[in-house]
């Protein structure tokens, strides 16, 4: 049992841990998305504009940096689980730590969007802070 388990584990890890569609690209996109559509409804001033680009690389530079990490602890996993006695904790140590880089990277955004706030003016705030209210309300 403990054979087939282990088995079961390393298959998963090398056809299921090799994404066909990298996470932090997905994410990456979906942030910028986000950014741009609330962007369009805020009526922005030019230096506005030149704030929201500057967030947009800061986004994507975080994302592009976590592709680097999670590529590196996927290629980490692929030569220990080659190895003629693999060691599975130290295996899922390095999926674990890929996982929570990928959630840091997530919380980054967030708050590069969150400090993206402090260019908007009081009327813009109160507009974005409707509308993600009227987004919330939609979760039901």
């Amino acid at each position: 049992l403990i054979y087939l388990v282990v088995a079961i584990l390393l298959g998963s890890l090398f056809f299921g841990c090799k994404p066909r569609i990298d996470t932090m690209v997905k994410a990456e996109k979906l942030f910028i998305k986000m950014v741009d559509k609330t962007a369009g409804k805020l009526d922005l001033n030019e230096n506005q504009k030149i704030q929201l680009e500057r967030l947009k690389m800061d986004i994507r530079k975080n994302f592009q940096e976590g592709q680097k990490d999670k590529k590196e602890a996927l290629l980490k996993i692929k030569e220990e689980g080659i190895k003629e006695n693999s060691n599975l904790r130290k295996m899922t140590s390095f999926l674990q730590g890929s996982l929570q880089e990928e959630a840091k990277r997530i919380n980054q955004a967030f708050d590069l969007m969150l400090a993206f706030q402090d260019n908007l003016n009081e009327a813009q705030k109160k507009k974005l802070t409707q509308m993600i209210s009227d987004w919330v309300k939609k979760w039901d």
